[in-house]
């Protein structure tokens, strides 16, 4: 960690001198070789160190756990550090002590196990990446990545030999996952803590290791589910969310169980606060199309189908927010919005039911009134050619044959107009229509008849 640390404060210096000189104590992070437990709880370095990218800075934070295999320490608390690191960390180094053994298999199977569960609840990656870095490794002389890969291999191809791996082989197969080893740091750095007394080789696998993590962070930045990378906003208000959860409700993590119970019950809490809004914005937009719709004005400038649209485009953008918030792995999820949609659609055709024969019976009452409007205007047209026709002399007076063209012609002017002002669909304007043309030859003959 205080390598690292040098390295990111030094990020211009492109060769070794990073590591500072042979005799220079190695501060940073506190640390001391013994059995004795230095790292508390977690420690995170107090600010940011920010790595120059294409895409512009990573802001890069260093944080050391307290060790996974402490004897001394509850399980509670184990699953406790794990949750914190897991939201936070985009990239996890498990130090393993010599060779890959049954209880870092059993602390991994658990790391993993609460990785899936918090995954789960906050939308995010379980394990982004995981390096498995094995100090003090004196099998073999090959260090690094290559002497890593060729132990990790060993060491699924024993894992797949037993049952009940299931789980850690899922990691460690991963193109995510990686070994690194590292050779004993030799005789001389149990009493001291210069670079200087670290053995040569050892230098060498540190500064190859440490330099490539460095190299690292673009590709490495925290994401979510969905592989949107999170900013630290978000991720503190993930954490922050989290632990607040806990206290309110006071649960605990006492077993990967209890973990599992209590991640359960939080995502079932949040699903259900979550459901609630998503209906409740869908209930209040169907009220305010109900309420924008009551007069004939605004009804009949929205068709049925245009309503029909709109709402469906309102509930698809609803689920796909519902989507995107509820917790819980793709199977739940999808099974929820499922669910969701089926409600939604029940309220859109409910309203539409509705809709559909106010538009109706508003469309109905706006042709009759058409109607009745080009009826008036024809009996009008009527009155006036009779006034007209009266003051003339008797010689001059219109025919009827002629009366009758003239009042034919304006009746087909009247119609066109009347077709062109009518709503909805064909075969019901041409019943209007049809009602009109009756009504207007009756007053035709009507008035003809008189005239004879």
């Amino acid at each position: 960690m205080t390598c690292l640390l040098r390295q990111l404060q030094n990020q211009e210096d492109k060769d070794a001198s990073w590591m500072g000189s042979d005799d220079e104590p190695l501060e940073g992070f506190e640390w001391r070789s013994g059995p004795e437990t230095v790292t508390k709880g977690v420690w995170m370095w107090g600010e940011p160190l920010w790595v120059q990218v294409p895409q512009g800075k990573v802001a890069v934070f260093l944080v050391d756990t307290e060790g996974s295999m402490d004897l001394q320490r509850q399980l509670e608390t184990s699953i406790k550090l794990s949750v914190f690191s897991i939201l936070l960390s985009s990239y996890q180094i498990f130090n393993i002590l010599s060779e890959f053994k049954l209880v870092d298999q059993d602390y991994l199977e658990m790391f993993i196990t609460v990785a899936e569960e918090v995954g789960k609840n906050f939308n995010i990656y379980p394990v982004q990446h995981l390096d498995l870095l094995i100090r003090d490794w004196q099998h073999t002389s090959t260090y690094g990545v290559e002497g890593g890969q060729e132990h990790l291999k060993r060491v699924i191809k024993d894992l797949e030999s037993l049952p009940g791996n299931d789980l850690v082989l899922k990691v460690l197969k991963a193109a995510e996952t990686q070994c690194f080893l590292m050779p004993h740091p030799g005789t001389r750095f149990t009493r001291s803590n210069r670079l200087g007394d670290f053995e040569k080789d050892f230098q060498d696998c540190l500064k190859d290791y440490v330099t490539t993590l460095v190299a690292l962070p673009a590709k490495h930045v925290r994401k979510d589910s969905n592989g949107h990378a999170l900013t630290g906003k978000q991720l503190a208000m993930k954490i922050r969310d989290f632990f607040q959860f806990l206290e309110e409700n006071h649960y605990d993590f006492s077993s990967p169980v209890k973990m599992a119970e209590t991640l359960a019950n939080m995502r079932e809490q949040v699903n259900r606060k979550t459901i609630d809004i998503i209906k409740g914005e869908y209930s209040e937009f169907v009220l305010h199309q109900d309420r924008d719709t009551q007069t004939e004005t605004h009804c009949l400038n929205i068709s049925p189908t245009e309503m029909q649209k709109k709402l469906e485009e309102k509930c698809q953008e609803l689920l796909e927010r519902c989507r995107g918030e509820l917790l819980g792995d793709e199977q739940q999820k999808e099974a929820l919005v499922q669910d969701v949609g089926q409600e939604l659609r029940q309220m859109m055709e409910g309203f539409m039911s509705t809709y559909e024969w106010r538009f109706k019976e508003m469309e109905n009452a706006a042709n009759r009134t058409i109607k009745d409007k080009f009826k008036q205007q024809y009996k009008n047209y009527i009155t006036d050619q009779g006034q007209e026709n009266k003051a003339r002399l008797p010689c001059r007076r219109v025919k009827p044959r002629k009366m009758r063209q003239r009042l034919k012609k304006k009746s087909q002017e009247l119609l066109q107009q009347c077709e062109e002002e009518l709503r909805g669909a064909r075969d019901r304007k041409q019943a209007v229509l049809r009602d009109l043309e009756q009504e207007l030859t009756e007053q035709m003959d009507d008035f003809l008849s008189n005239l004879e």
